[in-house]
């Protein structure tokens, strides 16, 4: 078997990267260099795409995120703010021997593991999008694993045989309130409706403005995506769901919801057409997202969803692992 060759790539061979993006398993847009682009701009990232080449042909790689603290220690993530999961690609092989196709991962995700770990890095995390789910290549040289969860929506199911009564009692009353809904692509209500989220829990936004402005702009450029908003009789805006495109799916990336109007039932009432819409338009399921925080799979659960993992690896050196040990004992004693 030819070895695999790893190296950053230059910002002419980010069509090729792409191309990969569309044809790997699991590429998603958060793995795209426009969606990358943004990141590393907006959040001020210094970001690199390595690749892995066989036989000059890239058949693999993985973005990265550098952050250089205060000179001491050097950090590579994956993933970024508002960024979920962005890991390693494999190319999907030919052969339909699992054997083979396992063998061919292994390969490249352990060549990218080596070459990640002579890059000088104090601590790397890697967050693998749902659908690559064999971390041993990482595990089985010492790196840490955690498992985090997504909810899937079958869209070929009966939505109404699947619903909870919470849910059937918020559709009620957004029947009885008046409310509508329909797809938007003004990123200000969006902005507006997600800052009274924040306001309210008296937090900040975990981007810049720019950043939802530059995502809507890729969506319209790319028809990467669409915002669904659900309206009062007035037409004011009071809940939206920001859905991108994947494949043979959506994924819901970012909701908002007017929270004077959460008892009207907005969020359920979107999420039911959204499923209707998307069914109608053949795609297999909604990636519906907010697994790993309790409120929202509470609420989410009332659409009986598929629970599906994904997976991060973690590995740190021993300066990093004191250093973060040091760190939450001091800000244990000022408690």
């Amino acid at each position: 078997m030819d070895e695999i060759e790893v190296r950053e790539l230059v910002p002419s061979e980010y069509k090729e990267w792409d191309l990969l993006v569309e044809k790997a398993q699991p590429g998603t847009l958060f793995h795209t260099s426009d969606w990358l682009g943004i990141c590393r701009d907006v959040l001020s990232r210094d970001l690199r795409i390595y690749g892995c080449f066989r036989n000059g042909e890239l058949v693999g790689g993985c973005p990265i995120f550098i952050k250089n603290i205060k000179g001491m220690v050097k950090i590579a993530s994956s993933t970024c703010n508002m960024t979920d999961y962005c890991g390693p690609l494999i190319k999907e092989g030919g052969s339909s021997k699992v054997s083979k196709r396992m063998q061919d991962t292994h390969e490249i995700l352990g060549a990218l593991r080596e070459f990640l770990c002579k890059q000088g890095f104090d601590s790397i995390t890697l967050t693998l999008a749902p659908g690559l789910e064999d971390v041993r290549p990482f595990t089985w040289k010492g790196w840490e694993s955690s498992v985090y969860y997504t909810h899937h929506l079958d869209l070929k199911e009966n939505v109404d045989s699947n619903l909870s009564r919470k849910i059937r009692r918020e559709l009620k009353s957004a029947e009885e309130a008046g409310l509508k809904t329909r797809i938007s692509n003004d990123p200000e209500t969006y902005y507006h409706l997600l800052s009274l989220v924040y306001d309210k829990q008296n937090l900040k936004l975990p981007v810049p403005k720019e950043f939802f402005e530059r995502v809507f702009k890729l969506v319209a450029e790319k028809d990467a995506g669409y915002m669904f908003v659900s309206e009062t009789p007035e037409g004011e805006a009071v809940a939206s769901h920001l859905n991108l495109y994947g494949k043979k799916c959506t994924v819901t990336w970012s909701s908002a919801l007017n929270p004077d109007f959460g008892r009207m039932g907005p969020n359920a009432l979107l999420y039911y057409n959204e499923f209707l819409d998307l069914k109608s338009r053949n795609f297999e399921y909604m990636n519906v997202m907010a697994a790993n925080i309790p409120r929202f799979t509470d609420f989410i659960m009332g659409f009986s969803p598929k629970i599906v993992p994904y997976y991060r690896v973690t590995l740190r050196s021993k300066k990093y692992s004191l250093m973060r040990i040091l760190y939450q004992a001091t800000h244990e004693e000022n408690e």
